[in-house]
């Protein structure tokens, strides 16, 4: 096989995972068969999987569910092939997100499937044709235990890493709360742990489009020939679940009110056999048209219904009582993330995932990835993707340099050892390293910045992605002992929300600031007339992130107002001349940067 490959394919191999093959393997169940949640019963069930990456070892493991109409082809060239195909090349290979220099990587076709697991096209050993109308209703659970069956037999017992985007994620929740010791960390990307109203409502007119399709026969069409079965059916629920995977933007970009051209070009008698069977002339049918044909060539309608149903049930909630007690029972460190415009699966819903996490103090990150594309972006637009997954799995030494330690001596001296710290606008983590390092602090972060989030996850933070000026709301009140404000109060429009949401949800707040009153930005103004460019203010006028010239006297105004106890305050400068004026008591004149500690006021 090898000497039978192109040169493409060769030179693919080596910044890819070259050529994967499909496996199958027939599960040993248990006496009797495999018995599902609902009652029915499988005599055999077979597995569709493949695997990449670096040999499979106790601790590199990562298991990815696959979506909806995914399988078990996640990246690479398949055999007699000279292009990789996989559902997520930009993820998975060697370097990338899921690095294959380090991680043996598996995905399997899930039960009820249609591309190599036992489902409704598979043949019932009982009567030697397909099991159709027979295939018994499954669940989740049953899918993760086939799932959980295989990698046993692979000699598998733990996961390093348990990804899922979409179903794949839904699929993921079943696991992480069902078996927490399963895995280190999990990965949920564009996805919730259960379905909302809407999401449950297009899966309803999905099944119901095939299941009026008349070809459909009750779910019994495979002996009836090529050609056959309820095409026209799975061809709607195709074009209405496309609808929801593309943001309304995406598509009134691409298509708008555009019309196609070969259609308003056809001659008159084909026009009006559109018109008789209320076609339209729109680019954007044609499009729609195009992803049903595409996948109804590859796809079985009773897989579908199968899949779609077992999805609209799933819910932690139903299985445990409440959000809370499922999550409760997690184990791994998590990663969340979601995706601007979102029809499917909103980014509210990720949210109360992290909620959930965080309430139970469960190690968890945020991301929410702004992308034009909707749904599908975890899918077609991963560059940010790749980052903060890549930065989550990511393992390294971090070394705290003696300058950060000195940059942040003052912070230091007011965080007790083992304090439970949350930075807000934590950037690319240098200060957690730092509280880590030097006081036995798990910091965790909160950051806007998706490069900086990367990094600091990277550096092993749990970080959320929230926009301060909107309030902390993935975190519950007194969450934490301390709330660092690290050079960001000047660089949010609403610093006295910001300053409140600090001593919400923690017992004091540490706030550091550059001081514009400093004498060197007074005498730079004076003499220049231009406002200076320093290594405390290292930004042109115009294209510095401050918005709010902040001075000490001006923030011990501000805590008065608000009913802010300042309980400590350290003055910072660098230079001979400002440290001479601090030590004569002019604090608003000599100090570069400002470091308090807050406390709520009490009545």
């Amino acid at each position: 096989m090898a000497r039978a490959r192109t040169s493409s394919a060769r030179r693919f191999e080596m910044d890819g995972v070259g050529v994967v093959e499909l496996k199958k393997r027939r599960l040993t169940l248990p006496a009797g068969g495999l018995r599902l949640a609902y009652g029915g019963v499988l005599k055999e069930v077979e597995v569709a999987y493949e695997e990449c990456g670096a040999p499979l070892a106790a601790d590199n493991v990562i298991y990815i569910c696959h979506a909806l109409t995914g399988d078990a082809h996640v990246a690479g060239v398949k055999p007699g092939e000279t292009k990789p195909s996989g559902w997520w090349e930009g993820m998975v290979g060697p370097g990338r997100a899921i690095d294959t220099n380090r991680y043996h990587v598996i995905c399997a076709n899930v039960l009820g499937g249609c591309s190599g697991t036992t489902g409704p096209m598979s043949l019932d050993p009982d009567t030697g044709k397909p099991y159709g109308s027979s295939f018994p209703q499954y669940s989740f659970d049953d899918a993760v235990d086939v799932f959980r069956m295989l990698l046993k037999e692979l000699g598998i017992t733990h996961l390093k890493a348990l990804i899922g985007g979409s179903y794949g994620g839904l699929q993921a929740v079943n696991w992480m709360t069902r078996f927490p010791d399963d895995m280190d960390c999990a990965c949920l990307i564009a996805t919730s742990a259960n379905l909302n109203t809407q999401a449950i409502a297009f899966s309803v007119m999905s099944r119901t489009s095939i299941t009026d399709d008349p070809k459909w026969n009750g779910g019994d069409y495979y002996l009836e020939g090529d050609g056959k079965g309820p095409k026209a059916g799975l061809a709607a629920a195709r074009q209405l679940a496309h609808i929801t995977y593309l943001s309304r933007e995406l598509l009134q970009k691409k298509f708008a009110r555009n019309l196609q051209k070969e259609f308003v070009e056809a001659p008159a008698e084909a026009r009006a056999e559109r018109d008789r069977l209320f076609k339209t002339y729109f680019q954007i049918e044609s499009y729609l048209d195009y992803q049903a044909m595409k996948f109804v060539r590859r796809f079985d309608a009773n897989s579908y219904l199968h899949i779609t149903r077992s999805m609209d049930f799933a819910d932690p909630c139903a299985a445990y009582g409440s959000l809370d007690a499922a999550f409760a029972r997690v184990k791994a460190r998590t990663l969340v993330c979601s995706y601007e415009n979102d029809i499917l699966f909103p980014a509210w819903q990720s949210k109360e995932i992290v909620r959930a996490l965080t309430r139970a103090g469960k190690s968890v990150s945020y991301c929410h990835l702004e992308s034009g594309t909707g749904h599908d972006s975890f899918l077609t637009d991963i560059a940010h993707l790749s980052k903060v997954v890549g930065g989550f799995l990511t393992e390294r030494p971090v070394t705290v340099m003696k300058w950060q330690e000195r940059l942040h001596r003052n912070v230091l001296k007011m965080v007790k050892p083992g304090a439970r710290v949350l930075d807000i606008g934590c950037g690319d983590g240098t200060l957690l390293d730092v509280l880590r390092a030097k006081k036995d602090v798990r910091g965790d972060g909160v950051e806007i910045d998706v490069e900086r989030y990367q990094e600091a996850v990277a550096d092993g933070h749990d970080v959320l992605w929230e926009d301060v000026d909107e309030g902390l709301s993935l975190v519950p009140d007194g969450h934490y002992d301390v709330a660092v404000v690290s050079d960001t109060l000047q660089e949010v429009k609403n610093p006295r929300g910001l300053l409140h949401e600090a001593l919400r949800i923690a017992d004091e707040a540490i706030v550091t600031f550059p001081n514009f009153a400093a004498y060197r930005i007074r005498l730079t103004l004076a003499l220049t007339g231009r406002l200076p460019v320093s290594k405390q203010l290292p930004f042109q006028w115009y294209d510095t992130p401050n918005i709010h010239c902040i001075t000490l006297k001006d923030f011990r105004a501000l805590c008065a107002k608000e009913g802010i106890e300042i309980v400590e305050v350290k003055a910072e400068s660098r230079h001979f001349l400002g440290k001479l004026l601090l030590a004569l008591g002019l604090k608003n004149l000599g100090a570069s940067r400002i470091v308090a500690r807050l406390a709520a006021r009490r009545h």
